[in-house]
């Protein structure tokens, strides 16, 4: 009799432990949308990130944060170099930061709060011929105290990190 009270307990347990690290941690989703797929295949170990004018205003501590994760997934994480084999150029598309109370307060109900951003990447060769365009979207829904729009704007710098090296990268 103990023993399926114990492990009703930690079945208990467990539970609590996954809705505590969902709630601190943030609901965030991304998805890329390919607007003109690469038709050449094209494999390069340099790359040169350049932002291009937004259709949107954008806060700086925003542009500035995406400009960073972004570098940090293709050179660090992405093994690319910097360098003129291809240039991404991107920009601001969409914005909205939604409202971080309203999303504590719902925990992400029907979408309550929901804060996202949608950045479109073109990609080119070194003749400034244009390969591939993609949007990359980033959300946040939910999170301890309403979650940080980081969560967004990680989303959407991995989003375009992996189409880079999907379709990109040196093998």
């Amino acid at each position: 009799m103990k023993a399926s009270v114990r492990r009703s307990a930690d079945w208990k347990d467990f539970a609590l432990l996954i809705t505590l690290i969902v709630a601190l941690v943030g609901c965030g989703a991304g998805k890329t949308l390919v607007m003109k797929p690469a038709e050449i295949s094209l494999q390069v170990s340099s790359i040169d990130v350049i932002e291009g004018n937004s259709a949107i205003d954008v806060p700086e501590d925003v542009r500035k944060a995406f400009q960073e994760r972004l570098n940090k997934l293709l050179y660090e994480e992405g093994n690319f170099q910097r360098g003129p084999d291809l240039k991404i150029k991107y920009r601001f598309v969409q914005y909205n930061p939604g409202n971080q109370f309203t999303r504590w307060f719902w925990g992400g109900i029907g979408n309550a709060g929901e804060g996202s951003m949608t950045i479109e990447a073109k990609y080119f060769d070194t003749a400034d011929k244009e390969l591939a365009t993609i949007q990359a979207e980033g959300k946040i829904g939910s999170g301890f105290f309403g979650g940080s729009f980081d969560f967004a704007v990680e989303k959407a710098a991995r989003e375009i990190a992996e189409y880079t090296k999907q379709n990109f990268k040196r093998r």
